[in-house]
């Protein structure tokens, strides 16, 4: 036994020693912990001003929808909302660089509505327009080859439908549509809406429809006409998300009655990405949807402004359509919208928050000013 432990006095001293030990121990562990707590303050101090800041991005893409409104009867790609340079100057007036904040605003009335599939709610008729869009989008996505990928657009559009539709007593459409029966049979089990889709990340509940959906064809290859296609990608983009595609706001808020209420599914034409123009075209033209996109974007030599105007029926002098086709198209396109996603992103030091913003746009009745009403709003 050490010599240390052969006294009172050496017993005292290990004992001293352990205790100073525990202590410095201790000590360092308190210390540790003040300094998280200042680290965790100053960073949840960040985040809050980030998130502030996020707030104050949201409040100003609202005032310019509302300034352009009572500028403008038209909404497209050539207004000062929907140009990211442009925006990115507004936010250097106010003082701050785009590492400060960003704003993205996006019209939701370029996208394909998807509660509009069916004619109105409660109901099961469904909308034979939105039904040949739905049709014209996804069938570049799908092989004739069943053993690569047993689903087709008509899978697509039957589930979709079904998940819409009530008063059809879990009757399926066609012989690919799905109710709560093969909803019941999943793990974990759930229930067929039976009505309209809330919230975008829903369509993930559909039978057929996962986040993969918008990504190249593995079969053989082929990418959809997309901007953002996985083969056009830059190093720095995201692939093509429903949200992106799709949307679940477009409701007729003339058609709300006791009876029910519906979802017209127009399409701003001025705002739509190529995918969602070659949809709406008739088939064998989906082509021309790129010309659309050089009509509305074209300048002048000098790049400083647009050539060609955007008003009702403008697509005429590109496309030429016999009458049942032109009444179609007539039938699903629009020229201006009243909602659109702000998605804000703000840094603070480095903390950064970003919100998306659903904001629906119209007048007020008392004043007869423009204003935003935000609809919904989550943190991304």
């Amino acid at each position: 036994m050490s010599k240390v432990f052969c006294n009172d006095r050496g017993v005292a001293l290990v004992v001293t020693i352990a205790i100073v030990g525990i202590l410095v121990t201790a000590g360092m562990q308190l210390g540790k912990i003040t300094g998280d707590a200042v680290l965790v303050t100053m960073v949840e101090k960040d985040r809050f001003q980030a998130r502030q800041l996020a707030v104050s991005g949201i409040e100003l893409a609202r005032v310019i929808l509302a300034e352009d409104a009572a500028m403008n009867t038209t909404d497209s790609v050539q207004e000062v909302w929907a140009d990211p340079d442009k925006l990115t100057e507004v936010v250097r007036m106010l003082g701050l660089e785009s590492d400060n904040l960003s704003i993205k605003i996006t019209d939701e009335l370029s996208k394909i509505q998807v509660n509009a599939l069916i004619r109105q709610f409660p109901g099961n008729q469904i909308n034979p327009d939105q039904a040949g869009v739905w049709e014209n989008f996804f069938r570049p996505f799908f092989s004739g080859d069943k053993s690569l990928d047993d689903r087709d657009s008509a899978m697509i559009i039957n589930s979709v439908k079904d998940w819409l539709d009530a008063e059809d007593d879990d009757a399926i459409s066609g012989l690919s549509g799905a109710e709560s029966d093969y909803y019941q049979g999943l793990e974990p089990p759930y229930a067929c809406a039976n009505g309209p889709f809330n919230h975008i990340d829903e369509l993930l509940s559909v039978q057929g429809i996962s986040k993969d959906l918008l990504e190249m064809n593995q079969s053989d290859g082929n990418v959809p006409a997309m901007d953002h296609s996985v083969e056009n990608m830059d190093a720095d983009q995201q692939p093509v998300t429903l949200g992106d595609v799709f949307t679940v706001y477009g409701l007729d808020d003339r058609s709300i009655q006791d009876s029910g209420f519906r979802y017209p599914g127009q399409i701003n034409i001025n705002t739509a990405d190529r995918a969602v123009l070659a949809a709406i075209l008739p088939e064998g033209m989906q082509g021309l949807a790129r010309e659309l996109i050089d009509f509305r974007e074209q300048k002048t030599d000098d790049g400083e402004m647009f050539v060609n105007q955007l008003g009702k029926g403008w697509y005429k002098t590109i496309i030429g359509l016999p009458p049942k086709e032109q009444q179609r198209m007539d039938r699903l396109v629009r020229y201006a919208s009243d909602t659109f996603k702000i998605e804000s992103t703000a840094w603070k030091n480095s903390a950064s928050v970003t919100l998306l913003a659903f904001v629906k746009r119209e007048k007020d009745a008392a004043s007869g000013r423009w204003q935003c009403r935000i609809i919904q709003m989550e943190r991304q």
